[in-house]
């Protein structure tokens, strides 16, 4: 008789130790959900570990964070598989882990060409990164207003932040002028991250902006690394600053 309640003693124990673990993991995943407010005694490390990614991906997703670790509390960090809503036709998708190209295009009812022909980034198709932002149309489907090819074939891909009056101030030339090579953009004042404009035949600098590196600027203009270097005689390609003029072509 006593075996006998012990018996149903351990096997209640062992349901309560069940329904216990269960009600933790549904926790830990819905206290991070698609976004994360930081609070006092977090670091990015304690944040990857709590919501199950990495600091790396935070840092792609919170590109604002840099490559530093100042955080504060109240700041809010998107995390893998959050989505930002545009206004413009275009979202933006933190890509998560377990994610593929093929997969996302299938999801957002588009294609893979023509994600990578939004997120200039991606470079090969089977190669994305957990936190990596990507540019997807809202509605599907591919570029309805691709740009024609202007004259020497020059390319910006347009940038968080970005408006053609910046651009046109970066390169020398006038929003005007942009405007003439892309006849596909109706409003100037409506352009989104991820889309490659033609610039002027007349555009061959740029200068350098806060944030820069010379990957970033060989990325946005469509060039390499090695093309700028030997443009601009530089040796060690970490050494540019902000305000600096480099030679694209």
């Amino acid at each position: 008789m006593l075996t006998k309640k012990f018996a149903q003693f351990f096997f209640l124990l062992a349901l309560a130790l069940a329904s216990l673990t269960t009600t933790t993991v549904a926790q830990a995943a819905s206290s991070c959900g698609s976004s994360y407010t930081i609070v006092k005694g977090d670091t990015l490390y304690k944040i990857a570990a709590k919501c199950d990614t990495t600091v790396s991906a935070l840092r792609r997703a919170n590109p604002e964070i840099g490559s530093g670790n100042a955080i504060y509390p109240g700041q809010v960090l998107l995390l893998p598989g959050a989505i930002i809503t545009g206004n413009n036709g275009f979202n933006i998708y933190i890509i998560a882990r377990g994610d593929t190209l093929k997969a996302l295009a299938n999801r957002f009812s588009t294609t893979v060409d023509y994600l990578m022909s939004l997120n200039k980034d991606i470079k090969d198709s089977n190669v994305i990164y957990e936190g990596q932002r990507l540019v997807y149309p809202a509605n599907g489907g591919g570029n309805p207003n691709p740009p024609t090819p202007a004259p020497g074939g020059h390319i910006y891909t347009v940038q968080k932040s970005d408006t053609l009056r910046k651009i046109a101030t970066w390169t020398f030339t006038t929003v005007d002028d942009i405007l003439k090579v892309n006849p596909q953009i109706k409003d100037a004042n409506k352009i989104y991250v991820g889309q490659v404009i033609n610039l002027p035949a007349s555009v061959n600098s740029y200068t350098i902006q806060k944030g820069d590196t010379l990957r970033k600027i060989a990325d946005k203009f469509g060039t390499t690394v090695d093309s700028l270097k030997s443009l601009n005689n530089l040796s060690d390609p970490n050494k540019i600053y902000t305000g600096q003029v480099l030679r694209l072509w």
